[in-house]
């Protein structure tokens, strides 16, 4: 038998017979009252802090009344009083005697030996957090934190240690070692040294509004790559990513604002069947328009109270074999890298991986972070100014990609700013570091901004496909070569209209029935698999603000002349509907 572990209770309650007792007094003096069969007592009061407010978990031990000891169990502080958690917990033979205030007066017993426990706090979050004035990273291993993850999340985890040969070889590895080509790696090296300055960037309103998708067919190691760039913050292999599109979307959501300040990823959008692919693109929508905004989701407690919002706070890559058709302020909301047969460097990625295994990356980051802290954050006005600065070089680079001639969508100057923040302070740190020279320095970020903007150029013209107006004419042409649907001479139609007629036609112009080709087009893009939920007034309109169809009277249809009557057409140039088509060939 262990043991017995020895508690002493405070009047007015009492140990008889290893069991819990209270005194009490009646007319004819005092008496003892069993409550309960066991000696139950807090061993450790703990403080969690998840980044959305604080909790209070009990670790409760006890005895039996044969004085054999109860196993430690911990419970959540709102729990303590239900005891609900008793007979799951201690078994069935712990016995609550009966009355109506027994459960009251163990509970009070068990708060009365908090004074003899000890009080820890606890953090269920990553990332920056203030500490007694001073901004400290937090990640499971740091001696100086208790950091606790959940389930698959417990991967992460730093080196508190480090040398300066460790970034020498991390600068080496990066620079002539590369896993894969270098307009993969090294946005995704930028990407990774951009997440511990989310925080700073959110205090500055910059705070980066987008995923990385790294696309690949199978077989291209994608999520090996991905892996590779997570193990600066932890343990990871192709095989135990942290979040994966077979979570449910709640889950995911959730662990994204635990994942503060570091980079996770949610492998493998891989849809398999119809029912599944449209799951799987729901939850994707969600993933992306809650990193675009920055937002969580409104939630309310049983008493109808607002809930803390819990909206991503670090960066993410997802991988997958495909685009979700997310249209195109989804996929606006990423930036895409695709991976080719062949591209990954078997060799340079066992060497990296090797040297990840051994902890390098995580050493490396907790350099990093030291490094951050040490130079940016020693005290409130060092603080501000880094806000200033980060928020200043947003700007600055933002407005440099606007300038360079690249017709894009508004939020792609932004992520090239949030790209080039992300190697300037990688690049920053290796020069204080005195492993790279400011020759060495400027040289690689000029480098990268020059691939960055031929990435971003192909990244531009991808978003441009998805363009509800550019989508609606591409589709519309294949319905007319495909058959499926007809346009007609609008100046001779035929007596009997086919049934899949679409509009009528001139040398000029489509002459189109708009609510007849819209519906046509978004049943075609079902059938697909794609999106398109454009309705028919929000489609004339951007067809009409893009100049690709002819207006009169202030109405985005006008009257035309068909045969010997006249009706109201949606009118398409075709010189410019064929040049889009073309182009999306």
């Amino acid at each position: 038998m262990e043991k017995k572990n020895e508690m002493a209770y405070p009047a007015p309650y009492t140990i008889l017979n290893g069991c819990l007792y209270v005194r009490k007094t009646n007319k004819s003096g005092e008496y003892t009252k069993k409550l309960c069969n066991f000696t139950p007592y807090i061993v450790r009061e703990v403080c969690v802090d998840d980044g959305a407010g604080i909790s209070t978990m009990l670790t409760l031990g006890g005895n039996r009344e044969n004085g054999s000891v109860l196993p430690e169990i911990e419970i959540k502080g709102s729990e303590l009083s239900g005891f609900n958690w008793l007979i799951e917990k201690w078994g069935a033979g712990c016995v609550i005697e009966v009355g109506a205030t027994v459960k009251d007066s163990i509970r009070h017993a068990i708060q009365m030996t908090a004074k003899n426990a000890s009080r820890e706090t606890e953090y269920a979050v990553t990332g920056w957090k203030e500490i007694d004035r001073q901004y400290c990273f937090l990640l499971p291993g740091d001696p100086r934190f208790t950091v606790r993850l959940e389930d698959r999340l417990r991967r992460y985890e730093t080196v508190a240690d480090f040398t300066i040969e460790d970034i020498r070889k991390l600068q080496i590895l990066f620079t002539d070692f590369l896993p894969a080509p270098k307009e993969i790696c090294w946005p995704l090296l930028a990407f990774t040294f951009l997440s511990p300055l989310n925080e700073f960037l959110h205090q500055g309103d910059c705070e980066p509004k987008f995923v990385t998708l790294l696309l690949g067919r199978t077989g291209t190691r994608k999520s090996t790559l991905a892996a590779l760039f997570l193990s600066f913050f932890g343990h990871f292999t192709a095989s135990d990513l942290p979040l994966s599109f077979r979570d449910t979307a709640n889950s995911i959501v959730y662990n994204l604002f635990t994942l503060k300040d570091v980079l996770t990823c949610i492998d493998d959008f891989h849809p398999c069947g119809r029912k599944q692919e449209q799951d799987l693109t729901k939850t994707a929508q969600d993933i992306l328009r809650s990193y675009g905004d920055r937002v969580g989701r409104g939630k309310l407690t049983a008493d109808s109270k607002p809930m803390s919002s819990r909206r991503p706070q670090g960066n993410a890559i997802i991988t997958a074999e495909f685009s979700p058709e997310v249209g195109e302020s989804g996929f606006a909301r990423s930036f895409a890298l695709e991976l080719k047969d062949g591209d990954v460097d078997l060799s340079n990625l066992s060497l990296i991986q090797r040297h990840a295994q051994e902890g390098l990356l995580r050493r490396c980051m907790y350099a990093y972070t030291q490094w951050l802290a040490a130079k940016y954050l020693k005290d409130e006005k060092a603080r501000k100014q880094f806000v200033s600065l980060l928020s200043g070089q947003f700007v600055t680079y933002r407005d440099q990609f606007n300038k360079s001639g690249i017709s894009c969508h508004g939020r792609l100057p932004e992520i090239v700013a949030w790209f080039r923040i992300g190697i300037e302070f990688y690049c920053r740190f290796l020069r204080d570091m005195q492993v790279a020279t400011a020759e060495e320095s400027a040289a690689m970020q000029e480098e990268f901004r020059s691939l960055l903007y031929t990435y971003a150029g192909k990244q531009a013209a991808k978003i441009r496909e998805k363009k509800p107006t550019v989508v609606f004419i591409c589709k519309f042409l294949a319905l007319l070569e495909s058959g499926r649907a007809v346009v007609v001479n609008r100046m001779e139609p035929p007596t009997f209209l086919p049934s899949n007629l679409i509009g009528y036609e001139d040398d000029e112009w489509y002459c189109l029935h708009a609510d007849v080709a819209q519906r046509e087009v978004k049943k075609l893009c079902e059938e697909q698999g794609e999106l398109f939920t454009c309705t028919k007034q929000s489609l004339l309109r951007a067809l009409a603000e893009e100049g690709l169809i002819e207006t009169a009277d202030g109405q985005n249809t006008k009257p035309v002349r068909v045969g010997s009557k006249t009706k109201r057409l949606m009118c398409l140039d075709k010189k410019k509907a064929k040049a889009i088509y073309d182009s999306c060939a």
